[in-house]
């Protein structure tokens, strides 16, 4: 059996189900897929109950969480998880008022400290010949990024909480002037989440003196980022839209979980929420970074 963990890459935001790259990867063997959407690494003392559609970006059921609701490792030979971005937070990545070198401490602190502390437990669980397969992550803007309308940019940083004007001043921030620093965050992210992944995943193997852990790269370049010239990624489109397979799913989802706009002071979780797709592997995304499991899944 095949048991996915982790945050909505895993998941496969806004795929259907025979495109997400676990069931790819699968090829016909029974698949648990517990990872969801804006799923936290979290820690061993979580305990919330909170649940939604895994299509909502909610922080729990935390990875940890995740992992302590397996009661049965014994047909388990392959995990495939991810993590550590949602601890990291989109808020900082897509700000451009937060320094390069805090996200890169970030990601350290996350996708290694801290992701050597789960795979640690993870690694006591599974069986002896079991693999765990560490998905990276991929370049959300990059310098080839070139939007159609710089609305586009502006919606994606308001989406995660950033704000791109100023009620006291009364001023919209010109976004072209920053998206240099933003694409910066979003590189700096790709590349310190990698390394600090890769030397975590070493660390665990040399304590468990065994080759369990294998680090996956999803394969992307910066040609393959959002408004780039290759995008494997759900775009934001020029309407600003998700342009997604489950899109009308998802939006009776949040519909569900957060109301209407005449009612909700939930408001930007609702609109954030339709357009979660946005940023995530596409079709192509997911079936390249499928590719990447090539001979880790038996």
């Amino acid at each position: 059996m095949i048991l996915t963990l982790g945050d909505s890459v895993t998941w496969g935001q806004g795929l259907l189900d025979e495109h997400k790259l676990d069931r790819i990867c699968a090829e016909g063997k029974p698949l648990a897929r517990l990872a969801h959407s804006g799923a936290l690494l979290g820690s061993p003392r979580d305990s919330s109950n909170q649940r939604e559609h895994p299509e909502i970006p909610v922080g729990y059921p935390s990875i940890w969480q995740q992992m302590a609701s397996v009661n049965d490792w014994n047909d388990i030979e392959v995990v495939i998880l991810n993590g550590g971005i949602n601890d990291v937070s989109l808020a900082r990545i897509l700000n451009p008022w937060i320094a390069a070198e805090q996200i890169a401490q970030l990601a350290n602190q996350f996708c290694a400290t801290e992701m050597e502390r789960f795979l640690c437990k993870l690694v006591s669980l599974v069986k002896t010949e079991a693999r765990v397969l560490v998905v990276g992550y991929y370049p959300i803007l990059s310098g080839q990024s070139k939007p159609l309308d710089e609305k586009q940019p502006r919606m994606l940083m308001e989406m995660h909480g950033v704000a791109t004007s100023s009620v006291a001043m009364n001023t919209t921030i010109e976004i072209g002037s920053l998206m240099p620093r933003i694409v910066e965050n979003c590189i700096t992210f790709w590349q310190a989440s990698a390394k600090s992944l890769k030397s975590t995943v070493e660390a665990v193997n040399t304590a468990a003196a065994r080759p369990i852990c294998f680090f996956v790269d999803p394969g992307f370049t910066e040609e393959n980022a959002l408004w780039a010239g290759d995008p494997l990624l759900w775009q934001l489109t020029i309407e600003l839209d998700a342009e997604d397979e489950v899109k009308a799913l998802r939006d009776q989802e949040c519909g569900s979980c957060y109301g209407d706009l005449v009612h909700i002071p939930e408001w930007g979780e609702w609109y954030t929420c339709c357009r979660a797709s946005v940023g995530h592997p596409n079709v192509a995304g997911a079936a390249k970074i499928s590719s990447q499991f090539m001979g880790l899944v038996t």
